[in-house]
């Protein structure tokens, strides 16, 4: 029997989650700029150019790129330059070997000039062949619609690719049916920890949602969050390393877990797995875990330096070669609802 996930319960145990779907502010009437149809080709090398390979257009405030095509470029075919940029839209366009679709890294970052986005939107990208990601957000950049992008990892990806990233203050984010593939790094020696991401946020982010997205075939993480009420709904993962890597607060709702794949260098695999110092805070409502017999990846794998604290709600979890609990560093408080016998959970130990 389903154990109810109250209002009250949930924000007693994690705070005040969800937060409100994502309203963007509405767009300037003036000095508007559409880009519409073009194909841009640059001169990036098929192989192992690095971040080389120039910028095809750079984003300016109320400026819709559309229905566009940008091929071989580098950190950037579509970059932001030294100032905020506002009310910016891209939809409807496709690009192949980048070393990075979209880039807010300013060109005189280390002068102190900031380049953040704001009341934004990005829907319907299909980017192939990149090398290090479809889109990197920095600074304070915020309020933000990402949807319907879909995002594939090049043959050699670079040290830390992730499909998506998100950096410094970034917040007030929603992710919306996105996907992200096989980010796998290709340079990495196999005594190291391999990164490679579908999505990540960092610590001083805030307010990160992701709604129906997919990561899949990535060599570290498929989400790996840092953010403070990270919020993940109806989210799949499948074949990385850690299909769920989290490290600060949050809540996962209805999210699935598949089949855990190492692919190099240290560090087991998992489904889910909590890190770091200040104690990971958790509610997860209906996790959804699919495992083979030859998987012993564990469901949930705690590293973390500080106990973290997890309510796991009406689990349903088939995992028969695998343990249910591994725990490396400090002892988390795990709290079941209902009790964990009455949960749909078949294991191949509940400790390894």
């Amino acid at each position: 029997m389903a154990y109810p996930l109250s209002r009250r319960r949930l924000l007693a145990a994690a705070g005040a989650l969800p937060f409100g779907s994502l309203a963007l502010g509405s767009a300037k009437a003036a000095d508007k700029t559409v880009v519409d149809g073009r194909v841009f080709n640059g001169a990036r090398a098929l192989v192992g150019s690095g971040a080389d390979g120039g910028t095809a257009l750079v984003a300016k405030t109320n400026m819709t790129v559309r229905n566009c095509q940008f091929h071989n470029w580098g950190n950037g075919a579509i970059r932001a330059w030294h100032s905020t940029t506002e009310h910016f839209v891209i939809e409807d366009c496709s690009g192949s070997n980048v070393y990075r679709f979209l880039e807010n890294w300013s060109w005189n970052h280390r002068g102190g000039t900031p380049a953040p986005l704001s009341d934004f939107t990005l829907r319907r990208i299909s980017i192939v062949d990149a090398e290090r990601g479809l889109m990197r957000l920095r600074y304070a950049s915020q309020r933000g619609l990402i949807e319907d992008a879909v995002a594939f990892g090049s043959a050699d990806c670079a040290n830390y690719c992730t499909g998506f990233a998100l950096l410094d203050q970034v917040s007030d984010i929603t992710y919306r049916r996105c996907e992200a593939h096989r980010f796998i790094e290709s340079r990495r020696p196999q005594d190291r920890y391999w990164n490679g991401d579908g999505f990540s946020d960092e610590r001083g982010n805030a307010r990160i949602r992701y709604e129906g997205c997919v990561a899949t075939d990535s060599s570290d993480g498929g989400f790996d969050t840092k953010s403070d009420q990270v919020y993940l709904v109806d989210c799949r993962a499948r074949g990385n390393k850690r299909n769920y890597r989290m490290w600060n607060t949050g809540m996962l709702q209805r999210c699935r877990s598949e089949e855990p794949v190492r692919r190099g260098g240290t560090g087991r695999a998992a489904h889910f797995s909590f890190h770091g110092g200040s104690g990971a805070r958790y509610v997860i409502d209906r996790p959804f875990v699919r495992a083979t017999a030859g998987n012993a990846a564990p469901v949930f794998l705690f590293e973390n330096d500080a106990p973290a604290v997890i309510d796991i709600f009406n689990a349903d979890i088939h995992a028969p070669a695998a343990p249910l609990i591994v725990v490396t560093g400090a002892e988390p408080v795990i709290n079941w609802y209902p009790a964990r016998p009455q949960q749909n959970i078949r294991v191949g130990s509940e400790r390894g």
